[in-house]
């Protein structure tokens, strides 16, 4: 190899490394502002990751986002945001309803390995993708499962058994409190990511939360870096038990919605 071409490679490497650490850093700023702190070690997962749900998205269709600050920001940020609205306990359980590519579940699983999550989605082309990431990522705390989530709901391994269930964009509030309540124990909560418009759905939920039994919403309110939106978090707590009857069969909530 020529001395130029040398000098060329080897500028071109330190110009990536530099770029690399720049974009931590901005990661780093980026989570310390949403009240996160991750270490190199994560971020490296947390980097790979990116990387794997890019390069399957061109067999699959994961997600619309391909610009990689956009997925840092739109989906990994965002993924994580719902952290500071739950107290993490070693061995505590969390499912991911609806996780399509893995997300919030794998960022926050990078983020917490003391605990249990459980990935689930209809799609198991989805869910191979899934557990295909968190083998390449070595997650041992990461189970993937392709089922319906009004399959999971009557099934005595999953019904009142999570602390926490989380959802991201998969139905509207009133449907999703039918699919998520019935599987978080008493106390335990289910955390919906929504976008600012969410005003309508938490009217339309007043049957569904009365039927459900579950408590009034908490809604907590936040803006993403880089002017890339607003984002609402809305948590439920569950108080009393569930009715047996719920959820309905299998894709009966989406039908007819409570």
């Amino acid at each position: 190899m020529s001395y130029y071409f040398r000098q060329k490679l080897l500028g071109d490497l330190a110009s990536t490394i530099k770029g690399m650490l720049h974009f931590q850093k901005s990661v780093e700023v980026w989570m310390e502002e949403a009240g996160l702190a991750i270490t190199d070690s994560q971020f490296k997962k947390l980097s790979k990751y990116v990387d794997l749900l890019k390069d399957k998205n061109e067999e699959l269709n994961l997600t619309t986002i391909t610009d990689s600050q956009e997925v840092w920001i739109k989906h990994i940020l965002d993924s994580l945001m719902a952290a500071p609205l739950f107290k993490v306990e070693p061995g505590m359980k969390v499912m991911d309803i609806g996780t399509g590519g893995g997300l919030p579940g794998i960022p926050l699983a990078i983020l917490f390995p003391s605990v249990e999550f459980t990935l689930v989605d209809s799609t198991q082309k989805k869910i191979d993708a899934v557990r295909e990431f968190a083998h390449e990522l070595n997650l041992k705390n990461v189970i993937c499962i392709a089922e319906r989530a009004e399959v999971l709901g009557h099934d005595s391994k999953h019904r009142d058994q999570y602390d926490l269930v989380l959802s991201r964009a998969l139905a509207p509030l009133r449907i999703l409190i039918e699919l998520t309540v019935p599987l978080i124990h008493l106390y335990g909560n289910v955390i919906a990511y929504k976008g600012p418009e969410y005003i309508s759905e938490l009217s339309s939920s007043q049957n569904s939360i009365t039927k459900l039994r579950a408590e009034s919403p908490r809604v907590f309110q936040y803006s993403l870096p880089e002017d890339m939106g607003n984002r609402t978090l809305i948590q439920i707590t569950k108080k009393r038990v569930t009715p047996d009857a719920y959820p309905r069969r299998d894709g009966v909530p989406n039908k007819r919605p409570l």
